[in-house]
């Protein structure tokens, strides 16, 4: 397996400014969308210069009509208690990912289900968004419908490609994929409330590992999510951290 970071994780959203410390992700036509309006931090800034650059992200966000804040810390960095502390008095609230990472040939699992597992096309698009709506709902109905508005809009000019289970007729999950030379990574991975625990999500990654074409199967997840759990126990490989802070509202 080869060296694998954050930076192999797929980021969307529009790379505005890029330079020795950071990169900023301003995005006009998702501005609801906070990784897609977001800042990452290639060096862990100071505390003033946090509090710069605070003030710089709000004024980008307002002007295009974001009303949030988002900053990701270095890889396998964490804020020290001084920074924390300000993170929480400034009414952030901190989280963090893991990424992990998996060979193909490691993740054939053995399934009896009669699952239908398949790409998703044009005739079936709108079954993948009546799931992706059931995970969107929790972050809003501006979200709901933004996000749905740019799934469809965008399909045939996208950069993932999208899979779909069926159980019989029943579209019951979804994840997305993202390849590059040496990874394909999964995104979006979700299966319904009520047919979890039935072994669709390893059916789904089989389905992965299939088409993987000896790439590294790579994915995010969040660090307080017993998912991760679940990834460790299938043999996925942990790798790396980074932390992210999160304003909802502007003051």
């Amino acid at each position: 397996m080869s060296a694998i970071t954050m930076r192999d994780i797929y980021q969307s959203g529009q790379l505005k400014m890029e330079d020795d410390k950071k990169l900023i992700y301003l995005t006009p036509s998702e501005p609801i969308v906070y990784v897609s309006n977001s800042w990452t931090y290639k060096q862990m800034p100071s505390i003033n210069q946090w509090f710069a650059d605070i003030e710089t992200q709000a004024s980008m966000h307002k002007a295009q009509g974001s009303n949030h804040l988002s900053f990701t810390f270095p890889e396998n960095e964490t804020p020290d208690n001084q920074f924390l502390k300000e993170i929480k008095a400034r009414g952030f609230e901190l989280s963090y990912l893991e990424l992990y990472a998996i060979s193909p040939e490691e993740l054939n699992f053995d399934t009896a289900l009669e699952l239908d597992v398949r790409f998703v096309t044009q005739l079936n698009i709108e079954d993948y968004l009546s799931i992706h709506q059931v995970f969107a709902e929790p972050f809003g109905d501006d979200y709901v419908q933004q996000s749905t508005e740019i799934i469809r809009n965008q399909f045939l000019d996208d950069n993932k490609d999208r899979v779909i289970a069926y159980k019989g007729a029943i579209p019951v999950g979804i994840l997305d994929l993202i390849k590059s030379e040496n990874t394909i990574e999964i995104d979006g991975f979700g299966v319904l409330p009520e047919y979890q625990r039935q072994g669709i999500g390893q059916a789904m990654q089989s389905f992965v590992a299939a088409v993987a074409n000896n790439r590294t199967i790579i994915l995010v997840a969040d660090g307080e999510d017993t998912a991760k759990d679940m990834y460790l126990n299938q043999g996925y490989v942990y790798i790396s951290y980074s932390y992210n802070i999160l304003k909802e509202q502007l003051n």
